[in-house]
C-alpha cells in the first residue's frame, strides 16, 4: 500500500552550528534546533556515527585508511613505478580512482588524494561497503594487523532498521548529483512504491566551505541555495503525504585556516627509516604513527613535542572520544593539530584549503546542528543522537 506518512531526512555535510546559529535557515520547516558535538576525526567517522548511533570504537570506522598487513588496495602500488610528475597529477589519480572503483567492486566512499603509491600495500580502506544502504556495517570483520586478533563487528544502521521492518525507503548519497538528486527525491513521492523513509545527503556545503569559509555573503548564498531545494522538497512531500516529519542535520562544522606546519619535514629530519623504524599516515589535521622500535617512538615524541601547533593524544583521550581501538589499527600514537592549524603538505593535499575540519570536537567551529519539525527530549546534543531522532521520525521503537 502507498505510504501515507513520510520521515523526510536531510543530511547537509559540514553545515556547522556557527553558520546557522544566528540565522533563520530552514526554520519554516524545522523550527526546533540543537547544537551537536561531533566526533574526533572526519566525515568517514562522523557519518557512520550518525547512521548507526554508535561511536567509532563501536562501529569500526575512524580514519578512511587503516594499517593492514595485507591490504586489498595493494594493486595500486604498481602506479608508483610511473614517473611522479605523471602519477601524482590530480587528473591521473582521478582516472585511477575511477578504474579502481570498477575493478574492486567497493561501493563505499574513498579517494586517493596524495597518498604515496607504495603505502597502499600497507594501508587498507575501511569503507568498502555503501553505508547508505542496508548491510553497510553488518557482519564486517574488524580490520587490523595480522598479528592482532580479529573480532566481528555487527552494527545496524538506520537503513537496516527500516529494511528489517519492511518500511519503504530511499536514499541519496555522495554518488548523486546536487540538482538531480533533489529532482529524484521529489519524483519518488509519486507512485505506489513511494518511500515512508527518505534520506537525502549532500556534500555541497562541505565543498563550498573548504573554499569559501569566512566569506559571510558567499556562505549565506550557498546555504540559501540548499534551503531552497529543501523547502521545495518538503512542500512537494506535503502535497502527497498525509503527514511529513522533517529532520535536517550535519556531521561537523568548518574552521577557517589560520596557519600550517610541515610536520612531514620535521619527522623526515630525524634520520629514521619509514617502514623499518616507523609507519605514519598524514591526514590534514593529524599524524598517525606506528613504531617498530622504542628509539623511533622516542625520537618522534621528542621532535613533535617541541612544536606549538599541536599535541599528542593519550589513550585516555582516545577512549574518552570513543575512537580507541585495542589493535591500534588507526594508529599507536596520534598527533592532533590545534584548531585552524593544518599539516601541509599531507597525504590529503599539498596546499592549505581556506577551511578544514577534523580538529578537537570542543572547538566552536567543530559543532554540528540538528533541526526538526518536532520537538525532541532529551535534547540531541551529540551527532550520535541523530540516529535516535531518525528512528523517532520513522516511528520505530527499540
Amino acid at each position: 500500500m502507498p505510504a501515507e506518512r513520510l520521515a523526510l531526512v536531510f543530511f547537509v555535510d559540514a553545515l556547522g552550528w556557527e553558520v546557522v546559529r544566528d540565522n533563520d535557515y530552514f526554520s519554516s520547516v524545522t523550527p526546533h534546533r540543537w547544537r551537536q558535538r561531533t566526533v574526533l576525526g572526519y566525515s568517514c567517522a562522523a557519518q557512520p556515527t550518525i547512521l548507526t548511533g554508535k561511536m567509532p570504537s563501536e562501529h569500526g570506522h575512524w580514519g578512511m585508511f587503516y594499517r593492514a598487513e595485507r591490504s586489498e588496495m595493494r594493486s595500486l602500488r604498481a602506479f608508483g613505478l610511473i614517473p611522479s610528475k605523471i602519477s601524482n597529477h590530480h587528473r591521473f589519480r582521478r582516472q585511477v580512482l575511477k578504474w579502481h572503483h570498477r575493478r574492486s567492486g567497493f561501493s563505499g566512499y574513498y579517494n586517493l588524494y596524495r597518498i604515496p603509491w607504495h603505502l597502499f600495500a600497507r594501508f587498507d580502506l575501511i569503507e568498502k561497503r555503501d553505508i547508505y544502504a542496508p548491510g553497510g556495517f553488518v557482519d564486517v570483520d574488524a580490520p587490523g594487523p595480522a598479528r592482532m586478533p580479529e573480532a566481528p563487528i555487527t552494527v545496524s544502521s538506520i537503513f537496516d532498521e527500516v529494511a528489517a521492518r519492511n518500511i519503504p525507503w530511499r536514499s541519496w548519497s555522495w554518488k548523486d548529483g546536487f540538482d538531480q538528486s533533489f529532482e529524484e527525491l521529489e519524483a519518488s513521492f509519486h507512485g505506489d512504491d513511494r518511500p515512508a523513509f527518505a534520506l537525502h545527503y549532500t556534500p555541497y556545503i562541505d565543498g563550498f566551505l573548504h573554499r569559501h569559509v569566512g566569506d559571510r555573503e558567499a556562505v549565506e548564498g550557498a546555504v540559501r541555495k540548499v534551503e531552497d531545494k529543501v523547502l521545495h522538497a518538503v512542500e512537494a512531500a506535503r502535497a502527497v503525504y498525509d503527514e511529513v516529519d522533517v529532520v535536517l542535520f550535519s556531521d561537523h562544522g568548518m574552521a577557517e585556516t589560520a596557519g600550517s606546519h610541515d610536520v612531514m619535514a620535521t619527522v623526515a629530519k630525524l634520520g629514521l627509516a619509514e617502514g623499518r623504524d616507523y609507519q605514519v599516515f598524514y591526514d590534514s589535521t593529524m599524524a598517525r604513527f606506528w613504531f617498530e622500535n622504542t628509539r623511533a617512538e622516542q625520537a618522534v615524541r621528542a621532535a613533535l613535542g617541541e612544536l606549538d601547533c599541536g599535541a599528542f593524544l593519550t589513550d585516555d583521550d582516545l577512549k574518552r572520544e570513543g575512537v580507541y581501538f585495542d589493535d591500534h589499527r588507526f594508529g599507536e600514537l596520534v598527533f592532533l593539530m590545534n584548531p585552524r592549524e593544518l599539516i601541509v603538505p599531507s597525504y590529503m593535499g599539498g596546499r592549505a584549503p581556506r577551511g578544514m575540519h577534523g580538529f578537537s570536537p570542543d572547538h566552536e567551529d567543530s559543532y554540528a546542528v540538528l533541526m526538526s519539525s518536532f520537538d525532541v527530549s532529551p535534547a540531541p546534543e551529540h551527532i550520535r543522537n541523530s540516529f535516535d531522532v531518525m528512528m523517532k521520525a520513522a516511528r520505530i521503537d527499540r
